[in-house]
């Protein structure tokens, strides 16, 4: 019973913006403008606590309780929404203690969407409200993990930004349709109707040019400012989500020897994508 398709992401790489594309796309055409909060309405989180909670019947769970719950979240979701279901994740497609995040039995498919790692670190920096060299040393962490006890979202494994992407893309379950986050920008009406297509969705010119308008950078960081976003981190340094972005900013955030250190670590995955070092 394969119904879920992923649309998942290392952190701060245009995962939210890809939501509400496709929350755009879903309005019908006389429907209001978009908002920030849409984005919970084309997608939900398969590590969102409650539904942990709601199976287990009980609030105190234990890191080994969830990590056995969660195949049946998984075949919960599949079970009890309406399709299209798209469920968001920023765990890597991995096994915890010999239990998958990622279900592969009850998976139609992975959006995966992809960004330069060398404009993620300052991105992360400024989320988690720590410097780039420390947002460095996260991205290189194989053992790196978000959410947790007493937080809305249950651990989320996500490992390195390398082994992050090579668990979606190097396995053979099911389909992985890649999006990287500087195609979305120079080339958005293109990219974004291939995710459709890959989705199976049926296309339309005016949807899509609609959706595309209503999802500026300028558009959302103007909707943050006036009603604020629940996804915004209270450890940001800039107080913002909708930050910057640009492809390439790494530059005027980035020493030397912090992009040094990020493809040391991360070249052989970065060319893997496109991210060539002549690009720096």
């Amino acid at each position: 019973m394969r119904s879920l398709v992923w649309l998942a992401s290392f952190p701060k790489s245009g995962n939210t913006w890809m939501r509400l594309l496709l929350a755009a796309y879903q309005k019908p055409l006389e429907a209001a403008e978009v908002e920030l909060t849409d984005a919970f309405h084309s997608t939900v989180s398969e590590s969102r606590r409650t539904y942990f909670e709601k199976l287990a019947r009980k609030e105190d769970l234990t890191a080994a309780t969830i990590d056995t719950l969660r195949e049946k979240v998984q075949f919960h979701l599949a079970n009890n929404l309406q399709p299209p279901i798209l469920i968001k994740t920023h765990n890597a497609n991995l096994c915890r203690n010999g239990v998958p995040m990622i279900r592969q039995e009850y998976t139609l498919g992975t959006v995966f969407v992809i960004r330069n790692p060398l404009d993620v670190v300052s991105s992360l920096a400024d989320h988690w409200g720590v410097g780039n060299d420390q947002a460095i040393a996260m991205m290189g962490n194989s053992n790196l993990c978000i959410g947790g006890p007493r937080q809305e979202f249950v651990t989320q494994f996500l490992s390195s930004w390398s082994e992050h992407a090579l668990s979606w893309v190097s396995q053979s379950d099911f389909p992985v349709h890649i999006v990287r986050y500087e195609d979305l920008l120079a080339r958005t009406e293109c990219t974004f109707r291939n995710v459709l297509t890959f989705l199976g969705w049926p296309t339309c010119d005016e949807r899509i040019a609609r959706a595309i308008s209503q999802t500026r950078f300028d558009a959302l960081q103007a909707k943050e400012e006036l009603n604020g976003f629940t996804e915004r981190s209270k450890k940001s340094v800039s107080g913002k989500f909708f930050r910057t972005g640009k492809a390439g900013a790494y530059i005027e955030c980035l020493s030397q020897a912090q992009i040094s250190a990020v493809k040391t670590r991360h070249q052989a995955v970065m060319d893997k994508f496109g991210y060539k070092a002549e690009q720096s």
